[in-house]
């Protein structure tokens, strides 16, 4: 009888732990909402204003259950990088819990994958984790060139007046540009911008991109009117994570004399 009661035992042991061991995985890889199937969680919805903090709406599917502690972890190593905190998200909105980074994110860790892991518990007093992936920030490789077409341009110091100071100039410009871009997730897309008013065309002729995941876009020496000292390009790749924003600058100083002068890598 004994035997037959400590078997008992041990096996509502094992039961209760398999129910506390219960873990709702992402299966939507990297993308801004995961979603859950069964009636303990419907999705978390990643909200973040920054690459460095982090945000995420969490749907729980039942009324009267809690998700109590979090903290995100690195994916790949499993190392510890902060606590989350977890509150309503609002009046009338009991299912609904709005959690937030206690820290900030370091450069190291912006370019590695992260998984956000909850511990909840179900209104029937159910213990399980979900988790919900963090994509690594937007990567890219940018290479391009930029040399003058035509004549250079110098001032006309000819006549009475010989108001010739200054330096000369190129009327257009030719840019070649290869741009390869990760988003880490089909969540994410791309912008760019030349800023003296021209309109960019370094994404194969355009200057944004529809949503996607990893791509290479080419342009090959695309002619632009530009008569000016700086030409400044900036690529911006968005994804859940934040953004990753490339600046570029060429500054054009002679004949034949055409300077990257500014070639940096922003996390926003």
């Amino acid at each position: 009888m004994k035997i037959k009661l400590l078997a008992t035992a041990i096996s509502l042991v094992a039961m209760n732990s398999a129910v506390a061991s219960v873990t709702l995985n992402d299966l939507d890889g990297y993308d801004r909402e995961s979603n859950y199937t069964g009636n303990l969680m419907e999705r978390i919805v990643t909200d973040s204003e920054h690459s460095r903090t982090f945000g995420a709406w969490v749907f729980r599917a039942d009324k009267y259950g809690s998700c109590s502690t979090g903290a995100v972890y690195d994916e790949v190593s499993g190392e510890f990088i902060a606590n989350v905190g977890i509150g309503p998200a609002g009046h009338n909105t009991s299912h609904i819990d709005r959690v937030v980074l206690q820290g900030y994110f370091s450069e190291a860790q912006l370019q590695r994958t992260r998984v956000l892991s909850l511990s909840c518990e179900s209104e029937l007093g159910e213990s399980y984790v979900v988790k919900h992936k963090i994509p690594a920030v937007p990567k890219i490789t940018w290479d391009a060139s930029l040399t003058g077409v035509g004549p250079w341009q110098t001032p006309d110091c000819s006549g009475q007046a010989q108001h010739c100071g200054g330096a000369g100039w190129y009327d257009q410009v030719s840019y070649t540009s290869s741009v390869l871009v990760n988003n880490g997730t089909e969540d994410g897309y791309c912008t760019s911008q030349i800023n003296d008013g021209l309109v960019s065309k370094v994404f194969s002729g355009n200057d944004m991109t529809p949503l996607f995941h990893t791509n290479h876009f080419a342009l090959n020496e695309e002619v632009y009117n530009f008569n000016g000292r700086a030409f400044r390009q900036t690529v911006s790749c968005h994804n859940p994570a934040g953004t990753t924003e490339h600046q570029t600058v060429w500054e054009v100083t002679g004949e034949n004399d055409i300077n990257l002068v500014v070639d940096q890598v922003i996390y926003k």
